[in-house]
């Protein structure tokens, strides 16, 4: 028994690793670890998996710890016949040395295993959904991804925790890795071509978050629309329009050939709401859709179009009898709320309006210049407080003249104050954007490396070494020579260089 503890033991994370220790050494020292654990017959008969688990620390000894844990749940699974054991489920035994282990693993041992990392977190997701409690793995799955970092990188991983988000209505959960750009997909560059090891600092994590490390499944074009759809409910759930017209206009912008798919028609559906919700109004479709991509979602989508022509042009009364004819249709395409949310809206963005002539206005005035408001006498006080308390009416104020407590007056804010608010809120966006193009930077220097050591490029250059030696030995002109001729390769070979 200490024989065994020994060998899980004997590698233990970078940080309590010995300072003088080179990449290579323990490099090396993680390979042969790994090597060992995968030997059949390595754990003793009389070992007690329970008690190694308590004695094995999972922050400094994550591999071997992963491998206590998988062979525990193999016991469970064969002496039980099932895929997941009760000991498995949540409040189980196994349950909490899974969610100690996520919660704390070393990184860069586990870019050593990641397939069996994924099974894992896997696992524990399938045993959530088992006993109907997906908001159980929703913070684990999360914090499991931020440790591994796999910012900027989408993996199948990402769905997994957009799903389970919806499904147990944990909206809040996911930000912090939905809130990332999304700038790659897992590639098949070798870390031989990177010259660094998977211990190794990484400039970027593209070099250990490969196709083949295991950290993700194969990744199709509809998990992608997937991912971005998911997303956008997530944000239209917690009200952040601007978010959520984000990631619908990354579906609808897709790339298409003949047609559109099911997907990217849902997802204008509801970028015409979101952006009926967030704004009062329909943008164009974006520069990138093709003119007759857009032609296709405006037919598909003509209701939806209509509500927004009604929203913006028609006035309330054509408004509600477009919302009422197309019941059935908002119901089918599970947009029912939403479309709801748009018939509130339409109050909210009346009142705003106001504020763009307006400095200040009784509730009196509100309703005779809101005519058409769905609001009574009694109740717009109340909807024009709510308004001002969730800051849809920027700076706006409210309050009752000291002559008659039964008039409240909506005060709008100065020009001076709206100037600072928009400067303030331009100073954030541009943190925001800068932050967004400095990943886009680092992104785009990433692929030209990458680029520049895929086998095509690598291809290419061999090719073009053996035209230059066979025209020296020749004496007929090289490809630099050559008249200009239609020759691809030779444009290509100059792009490749400029």
């Amino acid at each position: 028994m200490s024989d065994f503890l020994g060998i899980l033991c004997a590698v233990p994370s970078r940080q309590h690793s010995l300072a003088n220790t080179t990449d290579e050494s323990y490099d090396r020292q993680l390979r042969d670890l790994l090597a060992q654990l995968k030997q059949p017959g390595l754990i003793p008969s009389t070992v007690d998996l329970n008690e190694h688990l308590e004695a094995v620390n999972p922050a400094i000894h994550s591999l071997s710890f992963l491998y206590l844990l998988r062979a525990r749940i193999q016991q469970l699974q064969k002496s039980t016949k099932r895929d997941v054991p009760d000991g498995l489920l949540p409040g189980g035994s196994m349950w909490k040395h899974c969610v100690r282990f996520l919660r704390s693993f070393d990184p860069i041992q586990i870019r050593y295993a990641g397939h069996e990392w994924r099974q894992l977190v896997e696992l524990l997701v399938t045993a959530t959904l088992s006993c109907a409690k997906p908001v159980l793995a929703v913070k684990v799955v999360r914090d499991a991804l931020i440790r591994i970092n796999t910012s900027g990188v989408f993996t199948s991983m990402h769905l997994t925790l957009v799903k389970l988000a919806l499904l147990s209505s944990s909206y809040t959960y996911a930000l912090p890795v939905m809130d990332n750009l999304l700038c790659h997909f897992p590639t098949g560059m070798s870390l031989v071509h990177s010259e660094s090891l998977l211990c190794s600092n990484h400039e970027s994590n593209t070099t250990f978050l490969t196709d083949t490390s295991g950290f993700s499944l194969s990744l199709s074009y509809r998990d992608h629309l997937q991912f971005y759809l998911y997303s956008a409910m997530i944000y239209m759930a917690l009200k952040k329009w601007d978010q959520a017209s984000h990631c619908l206009s990354v579906v609808i912008s897709s790339p298409t050939t003949n047609s559109v798919s099911k997907i990217m028609v849902e997802a204008y559906k509801k970028w015409v709401l979101a952006n009926l919700l967030g704004h009062g109004k329909l943008f164009p479709t974006p520069s990138i859709v093709a003119p007759h991509v857009a032609r296709v979602y405006q037919s598909l989508a003509r209701p939806y179009i209509s509500l927004a022509e009604a929203f913006e042009k028609g006035g309330l009364q054509k408004l509600s009898a477009e919302v009422n004819i197309g019941h059935s249709i908002w119901r089918a395409d599970n947009n029912s709320g939403l479309v709801h949310q748009v018939l509130e809206a339409y109050d909210k963005f009346m009142i705003i309006e106001l504020g763009r002539t307006f400095s200040a206005l009784t509730m009196r005035d509100v309703l005779q210049r809101t005519s058409s408001c769905s609001k009574g006498p009694h109740d717009i006080e109340e909807f024009v407080v709510s308004l001002v308390l969730s800051d849809a009416l920027t700076a706006a104020t409210l309050s009752h003249a000291l002559s008659n407590e039964n008039t409240a007056l909506l005060r709008f804010s100065l020009s001076t104050q709206k100037h600072i608010f928009r400067e303030e809120h331009i100073h954030a966006r541009l943190l925001q954007w800068r932050c967004a193009l400095n990943t886009i930077a680092e992104g785009i220097a990433q692929t030209d490396h990458t680029l520049e050591l895929s086998q095509e490029n690598l291809h290419f250059i061999a090719r073009n070494q053996k035209w230059t030696g066979s025209a020296e030995k020749s004496g007929a002109p090289g490809p630099s020579e050559a008249n200009a001729s239609g020759d691809i390769d030779e444009d290509l070979m100059g792009d490749a260089h400029s």
